[in-house]
């Protein structure tokens, strides 16, 4: 993934980021059924405008800490902004890149969370760098949207294949229980459980979606497309999902809520006793 286009992607949208009310419900539920308590340290990553941060923060109290990163210095002002306007001082937020955190040490985290950030993450380099930042017992929770949705995405992908395209699904690693319980197994984790839920996006026409698909860090290789062929694409890509845009589910999302836990020390000394 290209940094770069990634940064410039969000600080592009962060302006309205925050008042998407989806959004707000989304980051609210996955701290919900986190069961966060008061004092704990909490990392939110991929905080965007801090949402979760910010619910994460009312759920550990003032003897409580959240630390939010993010790559988009857009973004993160805007969190700032949205912080400020909360009265909460138990946040702080640090531009890094979510799939290493160098900036952060060793075990300074008892939980770990990403909302909404999965879609754009490769997961397992995620996971693996929230595996270290953990404390031993600690709980890693993501939210992710099914494979193949949402449905626009899909349609735009199976048209990228007529123009030679083989663009991935970006939630192929997580997208199914069982793809996540591989991944968080991978990275050390032991899986708990996956709750579904269903977001309704708001609608947008054909030409938005189209516009927010070509420029999506996710898909580089569409700029690989000649003008005529960009534009072939487009129109081919435009009656398609106009098509879909009439079903009354078009903007329906099925959601997961992951969690898992790091092994506390003698989980982990017991596996390591194992032949």
């Amino acid at each position: 993934m290209d940094h770069r286009r990634m940064e410039s992607y969000f600080d592009g949208r962060a302006a309205g980021y925050g008042q998407l009310s989806w959004h707000a419900g989304y980051a609210e539920r996955l701290v919900e059924l986190a069961g966060l308590t008061p004092g704990m340290r909490v990392l939110d990553a991929a905080t965007g405008t801090g949402l979760a941060a910010l619910a994460a923060a009312r759920a550990v109290g003032p003897s409580g800490q959240v630390v939010g990163v993010d790559v988009s210095a857009g973004m993160l002002r805007e969190a700032e902004r949205l912080l400020t306007a909360s009265g909460l001082t138990n946040v702080s937020y640090v531009k890094a890149d979510a799939t290493t955190l160098d900036e952060l040490g060793d075990e300074a985290f008892d939980v770990v969370l990403c909302c909404a950030g999965m879609l754009y993450l490769r997961a397992s380099a995620a996971l693996a760098a929230w595996h270290r930042v953990l404390k031993p017992g600690g709980l890693v929770c993501f939210s992710a949207m099914r494979a193949g949705f949402p449905r626009a995405a899909h349609v735009f992908r199976e048209c990228a294949s007529d123009f030679g395209l083989a663009l991935t699904d970006p939630m192929a690693e997580v997208g199914t229980e069982d793809s996540s319980r591989a991944a968080v197994a991978k990275a050390g984790f032991v899986y708990e459980r996956a709750v579904p839920d269903v977001i309704a996006l708001p609608p947008r026409s054909a030409a938005d979606l189209w516009r927010g698909h070509v420029v999506s860090p996710n898909y580089p290789e569409v700029a690989s497309l000649s003008p005529e062929e960009t534009a072939a694409f487009e129109a081919r890509y435009l009656a398609r999902v106009s098509e879909l845009l009439n079903e009354p589910d078009a903007f329906d999302l099925p959601v997961m809520y992951v969690y898992a836990r790091k092994p506390g020390r003698a989980g982990r000394r017991e596996a390591a006793a194992m032949p």
